[in-house]
């Protein structure tokens, strides 16, 4: 019987041959893990026990386009922060390019849109509406007095420095926080994401008690990732992925409001308090 031939090394030359053919395969399942808090309607844990939620869901859905697994580890906001600019954790949901964040962090383009405004309780019956003679922005800006609320670390209106009603507002660690202040009438307003407070106050069954002073602007959020988790040619996959998504729905539009800080609002708003 004659034996065929092989060529010596033939099997080393198919395995390396295989590996490099499942090189990109390897590489699409690398593993990030996000930060996500209790958020609703944005990262929550929904009635099947599962987490959910349209950060979550986007998420999930540019990562994997993108080719990455993404595993979700539940962490405060502010703790989140800590993490990736120590390089402990790989990305964050909902973010803002900051400067102060650009040293260690890489962003994505923005996938989604956030309302922030400035809610208040509706006056008590027979007592003056102060907010009633706040008419238009600059004497917003210029009321003394105001009590204010915000989440720590969030800046919601691009000209908050020439506000100072809004700009000496305290911080506080929780959107819940400071709604039970609002709802105390321990606090005069609250700057906040839309979506949020307004799934919270129906579920206390406080939104027609609620109204919405001023729409501060639709604040563009991005991915933020820590810079070794990923390479700039990584983030590009992930702007096409996020390129590639259907527009959002009409639900997550901002409210009515008595005021509104669009660009030209700002723009007056900067031209009187420099009179002042």
């Amino acid at each position: 019987m004659t034996t065929p031939y092989r060529p010596r090394g033939s099997w080393q030359a198919r395995i390396g041959l295989l590996l490099l053919l499942l090189s990109p395969m390897l590489q699409a399942s690398q593993t990030l893990t996000v930060a996500w808090s209790h958020w609703p309607p944005f990262s929550q844990i929904n009635n099947r026990g599962e987490l959910d939620g349209l950060d979550v869901s986007l998420t999930r859905q540019i990562l994997t386009q993108a080719g990455f697994v993404p595993k979700f580890r539940e962490l405060p906001w502010a703790r989140a922060l800590h993490l990736v600019e120590h390089d402990q954790l790989d990305v964050a949901m909902a973010a803002l390019p900051l400067p102060e964040r650009q040293s260690y962090a890489r962003f994505s383009t923005p996938y989604r849109q956030s309302a922030y405004v400035l809610l208040s309780n509706d006056p008590i019956p027979g007592h003056q509406d102060r907010w009633a003679q706040l008419d238009n922005l600059p004497a917003l800006c210029n009321e003394k007095g105001l009590k204010i609320g915000k989440l720590r670390g969030t800046r919601p209106m691009h000209q908050m420095d020439s506000c100072p009603a809004l700009k000496m507002a305290t911080e506080y660690n929780a959107d819940e926080r400071m709604i039970d202040l609002l709802l105390a009438l321990r606090l005069d307003g609250i700057i906040m994401e839309w979506q949020y407070a307004r799934y919270r106050l129906a579920q206390l069954g406080a939104e027609e008690f609620i109204s919405c002073q001023l729409l501060l602007h639709h604040q563009p959020v991005s991915l933020m990732f820590a810079k070794n988790s990923v390479s700039e040619e990584q983030i590009l996959k992930v702007n096409e992925a996020i390129y590639a998504l259907p527009k959002p729905h009409n639900k997550f539009s901002p409210p009515r409001c008595r005021l509104n800080a669009d660009p030209g609002a700002a723009d007056l708003l900067t031209r009187t308090l420099r009179k002042h």
